[in-house]
């Protein structure tokens, strides 16, 4: 199975540093299976039972892998997070201490995690129906993302790079616009996966810079 936003969407290019790459993920059939159901009809929408025909398992099987329909939302979301989590990780790295490339490539990680990822981050949304234990080990990760972010505005307000700005409220606002992603990018576009990611990267500098006047 593929095609259901786990893998690249598009070629990338060849030179691409490592941590701008998204191989694919080789989800469990299961997981791929559902991924595909769940963007077909949504996480109330689909059935265990629709998610064990297609990938050919009996429902006992689904059951005693992932316990029920919110045990495989809660698996598939902790692969979308990790690898998130991951790519953002590596992003810093590569920038070392260079502040405003940390930034760069901040906004850059999560916004190719909305293209190539796409049919992992539409699940994002679905996270508000899990139960309350659930749903706080997924905030948790999200918390860490806001975060990050946060903790990569201060230092750029530090140095005069960045504009005086309230970091925690930037911070939701810049993950609000990149979420925005989600909504509209298909593949294929007018934009590739890269463009995007460099048009959101630009327009969060917009945001975040600071101006001298004169």
């Amino acid at each position: 199975m593929g095609g259901a936003g786990t893998g690249p969407a598009a070629p990338e290019p060849p030179s691409a540093a490592p941590w701008l790459m998204h191989e694919d993920l080789g989800l469990p059939p299961i997981l791929e299976a559902a991924l595909e159901d769940f963007q077909m009809h949504g996480y109330h929408g689909a059935t265990v039972r629709s998610i064990a025909g297609r990938v050919g398992v009996t429902m006992p099987s689904l059951y005693y892998h992932y316990g029920n329909k919110e045990g495989i939302l809660v698996a598939l979301l902790d692969v979308a997070m990790d690898d998130l989590l991951a790519h953002i990780e590596f992003g810093l790295d590569d920038a070392g201490d260079d502040t405003l490339r940390r930034f760069e490539n901040f906004i850059t990680a999560v916004a190719l995690h909305n293209t190539r990822r796409h049919g992992l981050a539409s699940l994002h949304d679905e996270s508000r129906f899990l139960g309350a234990t659930f749903r706080s080990n997924y905030v948790a990760k999200r918390a860490v993302v806001e975060k990050t972010l946060e903790d990569l505005l201060e230092p750029g307000i530090d140095e005069g790079l960045f504009a005086d700005i309230d970091t925690h409220f930037t911070s939701r606002v810049l993950l609000g616009m990149l979420s925005g992603i989600i909504d509209w990018y298909r593949e294929p576009g007018p934009l590739s996966a890269q463009e995007v990611a460099e048009c959101y990267t630009q327009a969060a500098l917009r945001l975040v810079l600071h101006v001298v006047s004169g």
